[in-house]
């Protein structure tokens, strides 16, 4: 009985780490740019600007902690296209996120989209630098 107490006790505090590892990510199908395009935020005057483009609100960014990449597939022919980033990885004191764009598969949105996905990374020291990955089709 006093483990179980003890478990139900921890469970809340386990929900707030669980949230705290989520990123923090944004995405749509829509309201990006019509060519690929890739963007390291470093600031909240950058973070407007890209807001303003894909025709959202800002949403809160605290650049003293994070840096955000945005990352525009492009104009693609049907819906379903994801952006998909991986852990960055440090080379020095710099530091390479890498992403794919994944390919629909099965039954997908039969309009033109404009795929993109926006997140933030914690802040490093150096520069950042963003790098395509082949884009890849799930199987």
């Amino acid at each position: 009985m006093i483990k179980l107490a003890l478990v139900l006790a921890l469970l809340p505090f386990a929900a707030q780490a669980a949230k705290k590892d989520k990123p923090m990510e944004w995405k749509g199908q829509n309201g990006g740019t019509v060519d690929a395009e890739e963007r390291v935020i470093v600031d909240a005057n950058g973070w407007t600007r890209l807001w303003l483009m894909i025709g959202q609100d800002a949403p809160p960014l605290d650049f003293v902690k994070y840096y955000a990449v945005a990352v525009f597939a492009g104009e693609r022919p049907t819906g379903g296209y994801v952006v998909d980033f991986q852990e960055p990885v440090a080379k020095g004191k710099d530091t390479v996120v890498r992403y794919t764009v994944k390919t629909p598969t099965g039954f997908t949105t039969q309009a033109l989209t404009q795929p993109w996905k926006v997140r933030a990374f914690p802040r490093v020291k150096g520069k950042v630098s963003i790098e395509a990955i082949k884009e890849i089709t799930p199987k």
